[in-house]
């Protein structure tokens, strides 16, 4: 992707500009084109998304962190947008490993409920694995917590490549999920390992950051 200045800033300008293909036969890819490409990837692989909510698209905000939010949420509105971090702005890589990570959590939007370890373990995986195949970036998550995640993640989709998409047959919203969702959906993984999946992420992170 190229990289132009603008004001003293450098910024990706293929992010949103697309151009034409030599062949006429398309345009090349932007953020919003990636984004259509791997929701579709992200439904195959974890399940529909819950079609109620409405993605706005991409933008890029002023935290460190990506994340999705939720504008015009407080007037009943069911919106919900992808926000990039200032460092994305530079590397096409680092935009769409934050973007795959934040598609994931558009499948099933819950608002103010912090996701489980299995959310932020599958967002992770897909984002890795997404990175990894279509630019060749490994190693593109610092957070250890994170890495913890995608592992145990990685772990029950050993055991069965579609659990989640299964899972999620039973119960749409991965905050929901209780040891009754994998029993329904057929599934046979340790206790540890299910327990672990369904620990809230902000208990994984609070223990991480008293250890460091």
């Amino acid at each position: 992707m190229g990289i132009t200045r603008v004001e003293g800033e450098a910024k990706n300008q293929d992010y949103f500009m697309a151009g034409r293909l030599a062949d006429s036969s398309g345009y090349t890819w932007t953020l919003p084109t990636r984004l259509s490409e791997m929701l579709c990837e992200a439904e195959g692989l974890f399940g529909r998304r819950d079609l109620s909510w409405t993605i706005l698209g991409v933008e890029f905000g002023p935290g460190p962190q990506p994340q999705i939010w939720y504008p015009m949420n407080h007037d009943g509105r069911r919106h919900v947008l992808i926000q990039l971090a200032p460092n994305a702005l530079l590397d096409g890589a680092i935009a769409c490993y934050q973007l795959a990570h934040e598609v994931v959590h558009l499948l099933a939007p819950n608002p103010g409920v912090m996701a489980p370890v299995i959310e932020e373990g599958a967002a992770t995986v897909f984002s890795e694995d997404y990175t990894e195949r279509v630019f060749g970036r490994r190693n593109m998550t610092s957070s250890q917590t994170y890495r913890a995640a995608a592992q145990v993640v990685r772990e029950l989709l050993a055991l069965d490549p579609a659990a989640i998409k299964k899972m999620r047959e039973v119960e749409p919203a991965f905050t929901n999920f209780t040891l009754e969702t994998f029993e329904k959906a057929g599934l046979k993984a340790p206790q540890l390992l299910k327990e672990a999946l369904l620990t809230p992420f902000s208990e994984v992170l609070a223990v991480t950051q008293l250890a460091s």
